[in-house]
């Protein structure tokens, strides 16, 4: 009995250093993680399985301990992640359109960071996942302008504050429509972000037919691929 509730408040300070740390926004924390949960399970199991055996109302006791012990274990784990959001601080969403191919592929399972932006404004370069004024759901896209800045599409390429902004996620051949060719300069108002899609043809889910977002419209930063039709791409750092 002892060996299993301190298993199970072992159970807790894991998920909690997890927590704190926000070890699981990124592929190898969350592999780690696992690993963690598995052996803590394992672990207690057997050393229980190792001090129950003589009697069989020991071993009848030990069925039970195993039982609550897994159902409390269950029940810590579900909580923990169901609450994922504001307490992992993590999220896992899936790319349904090409919008941000080839950073990331349809199909694709990918780790946000719902924290990402609480010590720190978003950035130019930020994938994010964010809302639209009067749009319904969420969307992922690039930071590529923030608050102050002139930005401006002439002849396929990007200007910022009149510099070309290199852009190697972009692909030639993903940018051939009128609307990824010219867009008339603007100024980002301030306290807001232009966003576009890294695959500017298929895109019609960012800042150019939408508008311009605000920091408080940005719900995370998209951090790691976790699943892909493509094995080589599970665990890509998203950039």
């Amino acid at each position: 009995m002892r060996l299993l509730l301190t298993s199970l408040m072992a159970l807790v300070f894991v998920l909690a250093l997890c927590a704190t740390t926000r070890m699981v926004t990124t592929f190898p924390g969350l592999l780690v993680l696992g690993a963690l949960l598995i052996g803590l399970l394992a672990y207690a199991f057997f050393r229980d399985m190792k001090h129950s055996k003589g009697a069989p109302s020991k071993r009848k006791m030990s069925l039970v301990l195993k039982g609550g012990f897994t159902l409390a274990f269950l029940l810590v784990v579900g909580l923990s992640f169901a609450g994922r959001r504001t307490f992992m601080g993590f999220d896992v969403l899936r790319m349904a359109v090409p919008a941000m191919q080839p950073t990331l592929l349809p199909g694709e399972l990918f780790i946000v960071d719902t924290r990402a932006f609480q010590h720190r404004l978003p950035q130019r370069g930020d994938v994010v996942v964010h809302s639209f004024t009067g749009q319904a759901g969420l969307y992922v896209n690039r930071v590529v302008a923030i608050g102050g800045d002139r930005i401006e599409i002439a002849k396929g390429q990007l200007l910022i504050n009149g510099n070309p902004l290199p852009e190697p996620y972009v692909s030639a051949t993903n940018k051939v429509r009128a609307e990824s060719i010219t867009l008339q300069p603007m100024v980002v108002p301030e306290g807001h972000y232009f966003v576009l899609g890294d695959n500017r043809d298929a895109s019609f889910g960012d800042s150019r037919f939408s508008g311009c977002i605000t920091g408080k419209q940005v719900v995370a930063k998209v951090t790691d691929v976790i699943s892909s039709p493509h094995f080589s791409r599970v665990g890509a750092r998203v950039q």
